[in-house]
This record gives C-alpha cells, sequence and structure tokens, in this order.
C-alpha cells in the first residue's frame, strides 16, 4: 500500500507520495487549491500503478489529521 501525505497550510498545499517501503516517490508542494490536488491524485493509479493508498492530511489550519484509504482511482480525492 503506497502513502499519500498532503498537508493543507495557509500558503498552500503539499503533496508527498511514498511506496510500500517508505521511499519517497514524489514531492510537490505547488497546489493552490483541493480541485487541483484532486486531479493530480486521481492520476497517481496509472502513473505509479497504485491499487491502494492510505491518504493522511494533515490540516494545519484546523489542528486536524485525517486518513482516508483509496482503493480505487475513484476514491483517490480529499475535500
Amino acid at each position: 500500500m503506497n502513502i499519500a501525505k498532503i498537508i493543507k497550510s495557509e500558503t498552500g498545499i503539499q503533496l508527498s507520495i511514498y511506496d510500500e517501503n517508505l521511499n519517497l516517490l514524489e514531492s510537490d508542494s505547488s497546489y493552490a487549491d483541493n480541485y487541483t490536488l484532486n486531479f493530480y491524485l486521481q492520476t497517481l493509479p496509472r502513473k505509479y500503478k497504485v491499487r491502494k493508498a492510505l491518504l493522511i492530511v494533515h490540516d494545519k489550519n484546523k489542528n486536524s489529521v485525517d486518513m482516508f484509504i483509496a482503493d480505487d482511482e475513484n476514491s483517490f480525492f480529499i475535500s
């Protein structure tokens, strides 16, 4: 299972993607909103052959952490 760590803050959204051995596959912080990030997240299953992923969303503004399991292409999104 791959892991996608998403950090939301006032300055934007950071995304880091790890493989099942916790090796960093990609790190990017250029997302301004959820729509742009969600579009990119839905490309992950094809780009990295991801079948299942743990999405960890840390919202610094709300001081909260949410975790979701994405198990198909349509479930790779955050709200």
